[in-house]
């Protein structure tokens, strides 16, 4: 699409378009990871979780920014309108923020606490301190919270371990690729039900997490195929 636009931009002003850059177009498929999104795992998210605790520029405020990441799996825009309430014991994210885009919308919603494993079901007292401290007011007034997150998880990847390293290639966005993958492996949801978690269509869904939720069985699948025509 941005390939398009540029070109008709390019044609607009009466430019020849170079045949070299037609040789560089693709459908964003072909850079894809084969093994698909890149989320945090449980070790990691623990990691971070020590860092930011540790951290002397991550305020009270900030540590329930990433915590409500990691529970909910929001995207980091919905932090903006965002109430957190408790039903029947269960933190509960309500989502107000609307996402439109060439692949679909999103409306309001609701989102139960998914904890990564160890972690309490209150999420460290999540709901205490969404009523004590709220959010950042500086990262829920910008433009693009992301990338305020984006900017700290750079700083906090510089920091001295606590136990591993974090990745490079680790975004604020894998805590969403680790909550939909928890919807999956620890609960068992299907798609669909995943999918309106999410805030995303059944399709989003298994474009964006079908790889991470197939392999494993595809190569279970094959393993005992191949043992199987071995013995």
């Amino acid at each position: 699409m941005a390939h398009d636009r540029i070109r008709g931009a390019w044609r607009m002003a009466g430019w020849e378009w170079p045949e070299a850059i037609s040789q560089l177009r693709g459908n964003g498929k072909a850079a894809a990871a084969p093994e698909g999104v890149r989320p945090f795992n449980d070790e990691e998210i623990a990691e971070l979780r020590a860092r930011l605790q540790r951290s002397n520029r991550i305020t009270p405020a900030g540590l329930v920014a990433w915590d409500l990441l990691i529970c909910f799996g929001l995207r980091p825009a919905e932090l903006q309108g965002l109430e957190v309430l408790e039903e029947d014991g269960m933190a509960v994210a309500q989502v107000r923020r609307v996402k439109r885009s060439s692949r679909g919308s999103s409306g309001p919603r609701m989102v139960p606490a998914v904890p990564p494993t160890g972690w309490p079901t209150d999420c460290h007292d999540l709901i205490k301190r969404w009523k004590l401290h709220g959010l950042p007011e500086g990262m829920v007034a910008a433009r693009s919270p992301g990338e305020a997150l984006a900017q700290q998880l750079a700083r906090l990847k510089q920091a001295k371990p606590v136990q591993i390293e974090l990745p490079a290639e680790l975004t604020p966005y894998g805590l969403r690729h680790a909550f939909a993958l928890r919807l999956a492996q620890q609960l068992g949801l299907h798609v669909r039900e995943a999918a309106e978690l999410m805030g995303h269509s059944p399709q989003v869904h298994l474009s964006t997490y079908g790889r991470r939720l197939d392999q494993p069985k595809l190569l279970a699948r094959v393993r005992a195929q191949v043992l199987k025509s071995t013995s």
